[in-house]
């Protein structure tokens, strides 16, 4: 079956987004390269921002709207999350067709620590959209599927997460800026399959308890889904 891409509008609240727009007017940013991983540096040309105050600020905005957001917790069940990458692309500047690295942190220069530690296996791409779409031309993330191409160009503070896997581009951009955060998550569940199936459970019984919550069935649903995670988690 082919996986699943997913999209959250209103990922970031008003407030949210707010907020870390005007940390990206001030924000300093610098060659996107430093992050390219594998032979992605020859189709990798943006600019992201520097690692100062700015910064952590919305990455602490976005973390906290991971952790709070129903939707996205009952569809990748993250069990971990790299540090956001907050990308400008302006005028010419593009992605070209890749897959993000498999591994985050895996033959990364400079990596600190014993050899293997601080890795994730990065299951999940996260984009979250921060420029109206009307404020720039191109810059769509694009992915080729076995039934065409699918493109997404999403209203800020709206999200799209998709398998890692999955090959995707940035298309080159013809006017304006286009501002994004970009992570990574490591699901609990590490098969496509056995999590679209708990998911399933648990939206079925988010479902049935919102109707009765009081009913035997709700808690059925409850007890279920509860186990099915338990059983398919490796943490």
């Amino acid at each position: 079956m082919w996986p699943s891409i997913i999209t959250i509008e209103n990922f970031l609240s008003k407030t949210e987004l707010e907020t870390v727009l005007e940390s990206t007017d001030t924000a300093r940013f610098v060659d996107g390269g430093v992050t390219a991983g594998g032979g992605n540096l020859s189709v990798k040309n943006n600019r992201e921002m520097a690692a100062e105050q700015e910064y952590v600020d919305v990455v602490k905005i976005v973390e906290r709207a991971l952790r709070a957001n129903v939707e996205l917790n009952y569809t990748v069940f993250p069990r971990s999350i790299t540090r956001a990458i907050v990308s400008r692309y302006d005028q010419g500047m593009s992605y070209g067709v890749h897959i993000d690295s498999p591994v985050i942190g895996f033959m990364s220069p400079g990596q600190a620590g014993s050899f293997g530690q601080n890795y994730l296996r990065s299951d999940f791409s996260m984009t979250v959209f921060l420029s109206e779409p009307d404020s720039y031309a191109g810059g769509d993330l694009s992915f080729g599927s076995p039934w065409g191409t699918q493109t997404y160009k999403l209203s800020p503070g709206s999200a799209v997460v998709y398998p890692t896997g999955l090959p995707h581009e940035v298309t080159p951009i013809t006017a304006g800026t286009r501002l994004a955060v970009v992570l990574w998550l490591q699901s609990m569940v590490r098969d496509h399959e056995q999590r679209r199936l708990v998911s399933d459970i648990n939206r079925l019984a988010s479902r049935l308890i919102e109707r009765d919550p009081e009913s035997a069935e709700a808690s059925l649903a409850r007890d279920t889904a509860a186990n099915a995670l338990r059983l398919a988690a490796d943490v």
